[in-house]
C-alpha cells in the first residue's frame, strides 16, 4: 500500500504544523521584522530615486553593506536606522501594539473538545492526535461562543 506521507493533505498538515512551531520562536518574528525594515528602506530608496551605490556613498559605507541591509540579514541598531532614514529624507514611525495573534486555542480530540484559554477573544481551531499533539490549524476567528 502506498505511503500517505506524500499526499498533498499530509504535506499540507506537516507544513501547517511546522509553520505553527516556527511562529512560536523569537527568531521567526525577528526575521519578519528585519525583512519588513528592509522592504521599507527599499521602497523609500525607489521613491527617492536612490540606488544602492548612492545610499552607500551617503552613509559612508560600501555597496555590500547596503546589499546586506536589503537582504534583511543585518541586525539593525536604532542609530543605523536613523542614519538611513535621514539620508533618504525620511523618518521611522515605530510603534508597539497589542498582538492580533489568537490567544485561545480550541482542540478537537477525536469526539471530544478541549479548550486552552488565555486572555483575549481570538481563537484557533486545532486538530490534535490521541496524544494531544497539534496536527494542524483548521480555523481562526473571533469570540469563542
Amino acid at each position: 500500500m502506498p505511503s500517505k506521507k506524500g499526499t498533498p493533505l499530509a504535506k499540507s498538515r506537516l507544513f501547517a504544523t511546522l509553520f505553527a512551531e516556527a511562529e512560536k520562536r523569537d527568531e521567526y518574528h525577528v526575521a519578519g521584522i528585519k525583512i519588513e525594515i528592509a522592504e521599507q528602506i527599499y521602497t523609500m530608496m525607489e521613491k527617492r530615486g536612490v540606488n544602492q551605490s548612492e545610499l552607500a556613498r551617503r552613509l559612508g559605507k560600501n555597496r555590500a553593506y547596503i546589499s546586506k541591509i536589503l537582504k534583511g540579514t543585518t541586525n539593525f541598531t536604532v542609530d543605523t536606522l536613523v542614519r538611513i532614514a535621514r539620508k533618504l529624507d525620511a523618518e521611522w514611525d515605530i510603534r508597539l501594539r497589542e498582538s492580533d495573534r489568537p490567544q485561545n486555542k480550541v482542540f478537537f480530540l477525536g469526539d471530544r473538545w478541549s479548550e486552552r484559554m488565555n486572555s483575549g477573544s481570538n481563537f484557533e481551531l486545532i486538530a490534535a492526535n490521541e496524544l494531544g499533539e497539534d496536527i494542524g490549524l483548521f480555523a481562526t476567528g473571533g469570540e469563542v461562543g
